[in-house]
């Protein structure tokens, strides 16, 4: 018994960093999971204003942001192309249908890396799950032990 007992709370130790580190990870694909989440919000909602301007866009007055809540006035003149960000500050000009699906894709993309994301948080959550009980269970006994 009195060998267990150093070996018990070296164990307790190892498992409770390992706890921590799992929970600092399950935290990290959280946030993770969030930006994702964000950023498909922000290209719905892009799409959305795609297919609002195909439709009733031209000859529109739409307000334009100029930074810290500003905005001007401006009439839409042609809304058949729209400039894409595709990467490295590169900007091409495209149809909006071509747009779309460009976006679309995009989307499609971040949600797959969603779904790994979600699997590596489910994985991390059942470690954290299977770890904690040994954990509860070896703090319990060296505090029974120091009384």
């Amino acid at each position: 018994m009195a060998g267990e007992k150093p070996q018990n709370h070296e164990r307790l130790l190892r498992l409770q960093d390992e706890l921590r580190s799992l929970i600092a990870q399950a935290d990290y694909l959280r946030a993770q999971i969030d930006v994702v989440n964000a950023t498909i919000q922000d290209l719905a909602a892009g799409l959305e204003v795609l297919d609002y301007l195909k439709k009733y866009g031209e000859g529109r007055v739409v307000l334009v942001p100029i930074g810290a809540g500003n905005f001007i006035k401006a009439k839409l003149e042609k809304v058949d192309t729209v400039i894409m960000g595709v990467g490295g500050r590169l900007s091409v000009e495209t149809s909006i249908d071509d747009a779309r699906k460009m976006i679309e894709e995009r989307i499609r993309l971040l949600e797959q890396l969603r779904l790994d994301l979600l699997r590596k948080l489910e994985e991390v959550n059942r470690k954290i799950n299977e770890i904690l009980p040994e954990v509860e269970r070896l703090a319990r006994e060296e505090q029974a032990q120091q009384q």
